[in-house]
Formats: C-alpha cells, sequence, structure tokens
C-alpha cells in the first residue's frame, strides 16, 4: 500500500509544470526529489501526502476547553510537545496559536522548536495528551508520534541541544489584562505557515546521540508562555514512517 501510494503521489507532481527560477540553480530546470518526483509546488507535494494519507492534525485544547500555557518560557516544559519516533520524518506545514485569556504578563511569547532530541515519555498536567488526527478522514493509517499538552516543569528532556533550532517566533507586549479594552481590539491568533514563512523544517527520528541527544527520536516544541494564560494550539503536518522517510531522505542522519 505504501509503494503505490507513493507512486500516485510521485505521478501526480510529475504531471505539473517544472519550476524555473531565473538566474538561479533551478534556471528553467526541473526539481526532483531523492523518490524521483518533479516538484512544481510544496503545497501540491504536501496535498497528494495528506490524499494519500499521511497528513495529520495534532491539537492541544479541544473544542471550547482550552489548556493551561506555561506562565513564562521554560524549555522543558513546551504547551505542546510532539516525540517523533526513530526513523520517523515530520514535516510541519501549519501552526497556529489561539490565547483565550491572558493575565498581566508584559510580553506573550510563541515559538516553535525543532530538535533532534525525542522523549517519548512526557509528563503533562492532569494528563493531558493532545489529539492526533489522519486529515484524511477515515483512514486506518497512524501517526505513529506521541503529543502531549501542557507539559508539566522538567516534563520532558530539554529539547536545546545541538542541531535544534527555533524555526517560528512572535511575539506581543501587553500591559494590562485581555478584558480592558485596548486588548480586546488585539488579535490573540498566532498563525506559523509554509506559505508565508518559507520551506519547512524536516525533523528526523534519529538514533540516541545524535548531535548530542539524550534518547533517540526528534521532537517539536511549540511554547506559548504569557501569564495567567490559556488557550489552544493547533498543527498541520506530514509525518512519514521509516518506508517512506527512507525513500524521501535516504539513510538520514
Amino acid at each position: 500500500m505504501a509503494g503505490f501510494d507513493l507512486f500516485r503521489i510521485t505521478e501526480l507532481v510529475k504531471r505539473t509544470p517544472a519550476p524555473s527560477q531565473e538566474g538561479g540553480f533551478l534556471a528553467n530546470g526541473p526539481w526532483f526529489l531523492p523518490d524521483g518526483s518533479l516538484v512544481a509546488s510544496l503545497d501540491l507535494w504536501a496535498a497528494a501526502w495528506i490524499w494519500a494519507g499521511y497528513g495529520f492534525n495534532i491539537q492541544a485544547g479541544l473544542a471550547t476547553t482550552p489548556i493551561t500555557f506555561a506562565g513564562a518560557y521554560d524549555a522543558d516544559a513546551p504547551d505542546l510537545f510532539v516525540h517523533i519516533p526513530n526513523g520517523y520524518a515530520f514535516i510541519p506545514l501549519e501552526i497556529e496559536v489561539t490565547f483565550e485569556a491572558v493575565g498581566t504578563e508584559s510580553t506573550m511569547e510563541i515559538m516553535a522548536l525543532a530538535s533532534p532530541e525525542g522523549d517519548s515519555s512526557a509528563t503533562v498536567t492532569g494528563g493531558a495528551l493532545a489529539t492526533v488526527a489522519n486529515m484524511r478522514v477515515g483512514s486506518s493509517i497512524t501517526s505513529g508520534v506521541t503529543a502531549s499538552g501542557g507539559v508539566d516543569a522538567a516534563g520532558i528532556t530539554d529539547p536545546n541541544v545541538t542541531g535544534s533550532f527555533t524555526f517560528w517566533r512572535a511575539q506581543r507586549p501587553l500591559t494590562d489584562t485581555v478584558a480592558t479594552t485596548e486588548n480586546d481590539r488585539h488579535d490573540l491568533n498566532f498563525r506559523w505557515n509554509h506559505r508565508q514563512n518559507g520551506a519547512p523544517p524536516v525533523i528526523l527520528g534519529s538514533p540516541a546521540g545524535t548531535l548530542g541527544s539524550a534518547a533517540a527520536g526528534g521532537s517539536l516544541s511549540v511554547y506559548a508562555a504569557s501569564q495567567a494564560g490559556t488557550g489552544f494550539i493547533i498543527v498541520n503536518a506530514i509525518i512519514l514512517p521509516p518506508t517512506l522517510a527512507q525513500v524521501m531522505f535516504g539513510n538520514a542522519p
């Protein structure tokens, strides 16, 4: 089934025009991925994987029930943590952080960190495991990842190891509570997506010791630090199992 899905993805992308980039390395030439597919756009490539059953939606906080965000940035207590097992590939497409309430903290700090450090046993406040759903509704394909919302202080191994990096950062100063008329006019939704912010990172689950990591795997950490903050986090991503990750990215790392 995986091979058939990959064949369909390759053929779908090959039917689209090749990109051109005047004066660049790819000037008027095709762009091939390691699996042999010809890429016209990242959107089409991502859509093909979603249609094949490898796109996933991850949520911390559900319906009208928010999670409690950390009062201040804490590296080993992200507000959403996704552990990516060894051999898997995780490509984020969109991240949305929505604040339902904030307190009197002078700043709101939102960031996303890609890391080669995995941790499959995160401890979370009130057992607030995040939900993971296949974006091809009805598909039996599972993500293989473990997602946790509202991670406790020191609830994971610090993901800030060699090779980790922050690929999204947003900030808004607050001088009073959200209940005042000034902040009622503020948009409390913060969004990252590959269309507006550039090519997404590829997080490969790797063996323990890779780039100094203590545990096998890799991770995505999303932080939404604000005093007395509550809200929701949504991540949409392509998640490939080891067989497909190897086709796309070889024997990395």
